[in-house]
């Protein structure tokens, strides 16, 4: 797993870029889209996240579609981040909200972003179909570890997910030959 998890320092370009497109997307729509309690901090973990991702794979362009977060050539990625304050372990779930299943989203990015902003992990990849097929939906209101579900959500642990530098290898090695 050591190989998977890509650890991102927080740069101050990177702060900046997550707190405009925050911005944008706020002007826009508010608060739409954010489940937790402090909106503000859940936007800009999710745009920390996105830049994270940016700034180590350039090529993986931000989407002009406010439904999906980025393009890679004819594919749809939508990044999934969570909160944190100390570095996920291997263990840990990516989490998809239960009515984010039928975004239009060929693949899912999911990162943790440390609660100080200071250092964020992009944590793996999964394809659509890979993800629901191994993921569980864990049902609102089901408890476990002493963590009451506020939400229904689909988890897959980070172990399970495709290794960034791999997928793009592959997908480099895949369209160069169309």
């Amino acid at each position: 797993m050591d190989g998977l998890m890509i650890e991102v320092i927080i740069t101050p370009k990177i702060l900046e870029e997550a707190k405009k497109r925050n911005e944008q997307y706020f002007n826009r729509f508010g608060n739409s889209g954010t489940h937790r309690t402090n909106k503000e901090r859940q936007r800009m973990t999710g745009y920390l996240a996105e830049a994270c991702v940016n700034s180590v794979f350039p090529e993986i362009e931000y989407s002009d579609n406010y439904l999906v977060d980025f393009l890679l050539d004819d594919s749809t990625i939508d990044s999934k981040a969570q909160g944190c304050n100390s570095k996920p372990l291997e263990f840990y779930s990516a989490t998809l909200y239960e009515e984010q299943k039928n975004r239009d989203a060929d693949y899912y990015i999911f990162s943790r972003v440390k609660n100080d902003f200071s250092k964020a992990w992009i944590c793996g990849i999964a394809s659509k179909k890979k993800f629901f097929q191994i993921a569980t939906l864990k049902k609102a209101g089901t408890e476990t570890n002493n963590f009451t579900y506020d939400q229904s959500r689909y988890e897959v642990s980070y172990n399970k997910l495709g290794d960034m530098y791999k997928f793009m290898k592959w997908h480099n090695e895949t369209t160069s030959n169309i």
